[in-house]
């Protein structure tokens, strides 16, 4: 077996001749493959919905629906488009090879079946597989880096840039605000350093000091790099929060990469002159916190998507601003790594609605 995967890999075997399964389900048994079976294609499409093999040994002359048309509808379905498919053929001459791959087929094996030649090809596109999941989570990972870069640091430069700007008519303005001022800075220092260690940390299995974090006072350092962001929309911020309560986890991505993002998001789909409520209780070991706008909301539809960063879930905010539809899975994987999880409960607005908004809710341990 070799010993590139981190699990056992799937094939699922789909063929209408007994003797065929047993041979290729034998073989790869003893490889130490995990099988699934099925014989025919209707059969499959079923299996499909219910697992998502790493592999698929795809018969192709089989009766009502042959494997071209299987390899097909797979294909035409975003959730086993990715999937590799092998034709498993008595009929190796170019036509059908090349409707096989017009189909959507990566290889085929010829009947009768040579042990060597199979466990060859199988292997070869599992390993293809796996380097392609590899680098789609290499690609995840800078994309999140460099979320935290443009997204995250773009706060706190943007509130200096605004107090320098007034500071031409009142400079007045730059002694007043010092502290905050100060405060970004430092803000912005650190997501730099945060970055360098994600970095560094990346090809050794990525993990999180934590700590103690006070939540009333990462709050209070999210909300003054937010305050303009808020003052904009005339968005007034609900705290209702005991002083002595504390999560366990990262500091310098619960401020920036959670709790700026989730507010952000929240004003982005709030109403100009409305609230966003913030609340936070302890039950024995464990703290929830909740943020409640007063928003569009959102569809059942994006909220089953919204922490999956394949699907398109960005959206325009109420008075048009952009994003990148990136924050909420980032999100989720800093309260994952804390030993938290987070919800999210909405109701879209509509034009009887009376009642509508978004509550995204954070369980953590509390420190």
């Amino acid at each position: 077996m070799n010993g590139t995967f981190y699990k056992r890999p799937h094939i699922l075997i789909v063929d209408d001749k007994p003797q065929n399964i047993q041979i290729l389900g034998k073989t790869l048994r003893e490889h130490e493959y995990e099988i699934t079976v099925a014989n025919s294609g209707k059969q499959a499409l079923k299996v499909v919905e219910k697992l998502s093999p790493d592999l698929i040994l795809l018969d192709i002359m089989m009766p009502e629906m042959d494997g071209f048309e299987v390899c097909t509808r797979l294909k035409n379905s975003a959730n086993t488009k990715e999937i590799p498919v092998i034709f498993l053929t008595a009929y190796a001459d170019s036509d059908n090879l090349i409707k096989g791959f017009e189909s959507g087929a990566v290889d085929y094996i010829t009947k009768p079946f040579h042990i060597a030649e199979v466990i060859a090809r199988v292997k070869t596109q599992l390993e293809l597989k796996l380097s392609k999941e590899i680098l789609q989570e290499k690609n995840i990972q800078q994309k999140e880096l460099l979320h935290i870069l443009c997204h995250d640091l773009a706060n706190p430069i943007s509130i200096i840039k605004t107090y320098l700007n007034f500071a031409e008519i009142e400079p007045e303005l730059l002694t007043e605000k010092k502290d905050t001022m100060v405060l970004a800075v430092d803000n912005a220092l650190e997501i730099i350093e945060f970055v360098r260690k994600m970095r560094a940390l990346e090809e050794k299995n990525f993990g999180l000091s934590l700590e103690a974090i006070s939540i009333k006072t990462a709050l209070n350092q999210s909300l003054t790099v937010l305050q303009e962001k808020f003052s904009q929309k005339n968005i007034k911020p609900v705290i209702n929060i005991e002083d002595n309560l504390s999560i366990l986890g990262e500091k310098i991505s619960f401020t920036n990469s959670v709790l700026n993002n989730i507010f952000t998001n929240a004003i982005k789909f709030s109403f100009p002159d409305s609230q966003i409520i913030i609340g936070a209780h302890k039950q024995e070991e464990v703290i929830t916190i909740t943020i409640k706008d007063f928003g569009v909301g959102m569809s059942p539809r994006l909220i089953r998507d919204v922490f999956d960063i394949s699907k398109e879930t960005n959206r325009k905010g109420t008075c048009g601003e952009t994003g990148t539809g990136f924050g909420i899975p980032l999100i989720k994987k800093f309260i994952t790594a804390y030993g938290g999880t987070i919800e999210i409960f909405s109701q879209e607005k509509t034009n009887d609605s009376t009642t509508h908004g978004t509550e995204v809710r954070l369980t953590l341990k509390a420190a």
